[in-house]
């Protein structure tokens, strides 16, 4: 089952992990080490002290901190990756910052994960920047310089390096921990996705530096500690494969993780950077525009402010739609002194992304067909990310498969930092 595909970090993570596991079960002592295994001393062995390294779990729409607390109790805190800049010279972060888009948009900075490690100067690193330029209402910088900046026009201009907002979410983060925890946290070990590449990785880790923390030389495959969130590495069987599908605010991707030899592996991998959660935002606000235009005669597309408070109206009926058949879009005042109200049933909705919903299956389907897997090789699916779960996606995956029912026993924004703690920390 495509075993030499592997993934040598993650592998040998996963299968000291699992040995930990197993003498914890048999009742024997677990030692704790500082640090642990940094791909330069393959001898050196894997383990945190609880308490004192934590992990943290960067996305485009929600971050979250996991760890052990005193007891040896997990905790976990999840924010929106949000960082706004008001007019008085305030820096807003998380909650308060994804509310302050509603009034100044432009100044209001999100979905940053993915201009980590960009470089302006690649094609496909540039066209992943202007994506994000005709999507976002706010303004990143122009190509003078090799990486992306942010320009803040409540700061006149100022263009910020996309690390430094990433490290007010990290320092977020780290500070609820600390708060929990009662001691200062100095040290981080990160998820990553698998197509994060040398300098997106970098990039984060710096971000982690100018927020005060350090992010060891270990990493997370995200598809792994999915895995391990739902307790699927004590169910596998050798050849057998668990279907990971993360449907993030911004990105995409399905993954293939199976038990090899002992140790857990991803062994297929489909990214997608142009297929994301935000879409299906942006079929109902599309919608939505035309139907203003015929009702009202009035285009809001060049007028920002409005845009952003349909988008997040619309974000929420689309989260609603998850479980009720029905949702309302409102917004008060949204152009003119007119108030927005409109209906949107589930039917709508899906109608609405019936296309995007089929990339998604195709992306789950390039995943199986390029490494050449059996549909009965897979065990369990887990579906991560807030649009995973989205009625019609659990469907169509589900079909698929050939009825066999997705796993969301964990919840989808959090499962990732969960497992990788149970991983760091075992």
């Amino acid at each position: 089952m495509a075993g030499n595909r592997r993934v040598g970090v993650a592998t040998l993570q996963m299968l000291i992990c699992l040995c930990l596991l197993a003498a914890a079960a048999s009742g024997l002592e677990i030692p704790h080490y500082s640090r642990a295994y940094t791909g330069s001393n393959p001898e050196q062995q894997f383990g945190y002290t609880p308490g004192r390294v934590i992990v943290l779990d960067l996305g485009n729409t929600n971050s979250c901190v996991a760890g052990y607390g005193p007891g040896n109790t997990m905790f976990q805190f999840c924010v929106p990756s949000w960082v706004a800049f008001t007019e008085d010279g305030t820096t807003l972060v998380g909650d308060a910052a994804r509310s302050h888009a509603e009034i100044n948009p432009e100044n209001a900075i999100f979905g940053l994960k993915r201009l980590l490690g960009q470089r302006r100067n690649r094609m496909y690193d540039e066209d992943i920047v202007q994506g994000l330029i005709q999507r976002m209402a706010y303004t990143i910088g122009t190509r003078d310089r090799d990486k992306p900046t942010i320009q803040v026009s409540a700061m006149d201009n100022k263009q910020i390096d996309v690390e430094k907002i990433v490290s007010m979410v990290i320092a977020q983060l780290k500070e609820k921990a600390e708060q929990h925890l009662g001691h200062i946290v100095e040290y981080a070990v990160l998820t990553i996705p698998q197509h994060f590449h040398g300098a997106a990785t970098s990039s984060a880790v710096y971000a982690g530096k100018l927020a005060r923390v350090e992010i060891m030389d270990d990493t997370i495959l995200e598809p792994v500690a999915a895995t391990v969130a739902h307790g699927l590495h004590r169910k596998l069987h050798e050849d057998r494969g668990v279907l990971v599908l993360y449907i993030g605010g911004v990105t995409t991707d399905a993954s293939v993780v199976a038990l090899w030899d002992g140790s857990l592996e991803v062994i297929g991998y489909q990214y997608d950077p142009f297929l994301q959660g935000d879409d299906f935002d942006q079929r109902i606000v599309d919608y939505f525009i035309e139907l203003i235009k015929t009702n009202h005669g009035k285009d809001i597309n060049d007028d920002r402010v409005a845009l952003a408070r349909l988008r997040t109206a619309c974000e929420r009926a689309k989260k609603a739609l998850s479980s009720e058949d029905h949702a309302q879009v409102s917004v008060e005042s949204l152009f003119d002194g007119v108030d927005f109200s409109e209906p949107l049933l589930r039917s709508e909705f899906e109608e609405l992304n019936d296309e995007l919903f089929g990339k998604v299956i195709a992306l789950v389907d390039r995943t199986m067909v390029q490494d050449e897997l059996e549909k009965n090789m897979i065990d369990e699916i887990v579906l991560v990310g807030g649009s995973a779960v989205i009625p019609k996606i659990k469907k169509l995956v589900k079909d698929y498969f050939g009825g066999k029912e997705p796993n969301i026993s964990v919840k989808p924004d959090e499962a990732i930092a969960l497992g990788a703690a149970v991983i760091v920390h075992s």
